[in-house]
């Protein structure tokens, strides 16, 4: 049996201010880093094979903090990146709704029907989500692995395992730092956490 430790990264300013980041290279914030920090400090794993991480920079340096516990080395994997949102880039959402107010509803209640000019669509980042976990999970028989990703990809990801339609992705909450954990046995998927981030309730001293 195979486990999979699969969160988010931590808070970056631009989450605070609600725009969107997508491909968007963003560091994290202070607070982000004393997630991450409590993460690794209450991580519900306690052995480790292996840490896998989108190769952005929020995503990276949550996973190098989870790393320095359990002292390996974070593998980057690009196509554990966020969804490209193309245009949409560093809009507020605020801003989105007041330009395009049919794709703003369709953004959070017809996901599967959103597009957006230059960006990817939910289908095509979860094909690529779910490879990159697929292919992750077959170099790992029996092991324990941590993979760092994104809300939105996050997402799709349970979508996929779950077998949810894209159309309720948003149904699955994902907060920085989130931690959902999955086991794979024998060629079947079993959720046993999703979003949990009891973590962040506990003291860095």
């Amino acid at each position: 049996m195979t486990k999979i430790m699969l969160t988010r990264h931590g808070k970056t300013a631009w989450n605070e201010i609600r725009k969107v980041q997508g491909h968007s290279d963003i560091e994290l914030t202070a607070e982000g880093i004393e997630q991450a920090e409590l993460l690794a400090k209450n991580c519900p794993l306690e052995k480790v094979s292996a840490i896998y991480s989108s190769d952005l920079s929020r995503a990276k340096t949550t996973a190098e903090i989870l790393a320095q516990k359990f002292n390996l080395t974070v593998q980057l994997e690009k196509n554990l990146r966020e969804v490209n949102f193309g245009d949409l880039e560093g809009k507020t959402l605020a801003e989105f709704e007041k330009a395009d107010p049919q794709n703003f509803y369709n953004f959070f209640n017809k996901p599967d029907e959103l597009k957006i000019k230059n960006a990817e669509t939910f289908q095509e980042l979860q094909a690529r989500a779910f490879s990159a976990v697929k292919k992750i999970i077959a170099a790992h028989h029996d092991e324990n692995i941590i993979i760092v990703a994104h809300g939105a990809i996050n997402r799709t990801i349970l979508c996929s395992i779950l077998e949810i339609p894209i159309r309720k992705m948003w149904s699955l909450s994902q907060f920085n730092t989130a931690v959902n954990l999955i086991r794979y046995d024998e060629g079947f998927f079993t959720v046993d956490l999703i979003n949990s981030t009891a973590h962040l309730a506990q003291n860095l001293s």
